[in-house]
């Protein structure tokens, strides 16, 4: 089967020009099916890496983070949410029966004696710390 035929006049005489098979050209058109494969395993693993380094960054008056230690200041109350082991620190009123810790200093190699330390890590790096002091029972 031939492929149709559409002829352009130049200078006088007709030349015929073939029409493209297939779809028409874009930026995917010239490479081999390997390449293409190739660009998208790329562009798969370029988003893959955006999205793994930037979630959990949600930092909006309303977001849960916001109530995070990382927030917390000298002076402010915070509550474990978790346990020992794994703490989930929350800031809270120093007011509220709930407030076990007060913040006393924040990014410090060393807390003074009888204050306890609390390390956010992510991917095994501390990314802040605080030294602690036990809140007095009400």
């Amino acid at each position: 089967m031939s492929m149709p035929q559409r002829t352009q006049q130049t200078q006088g005489r007709r030349t015929p020009r073939h029409f493209p098979q297939g779809g028409g050209g874009g930026a995917f058109a010239g490479l081999s099916p390997l390449m293409k494969v190739g660009v998208l395993v790329i562009a798969a693993i370029i988003a893959g890496v955006w999205m793994y380094t930037s979630r959990g960054n949600t930092t909006g008056p309303d977001s849960e983070s916001a109530k995070a230690p990382a927030v917390a200041e000298i002076g402010d109350c915070v509550q474990n949410k978790g346990s020992e082991g794994s703490p989930d620190m929350e800031v809270i009123d120093c007011g509220d029966t709930k407030a076990e810790y007060k913040v006393e200093s924040k990014n410090e190699q060393e807390c003074e004696p009888g204050q306890s330390r609390f390390e956010q890590t992510r991917r095994g790096r501390v990314q802040f710390s605080m030294c602690l002091s036990q809140v007095a029972a009400k």
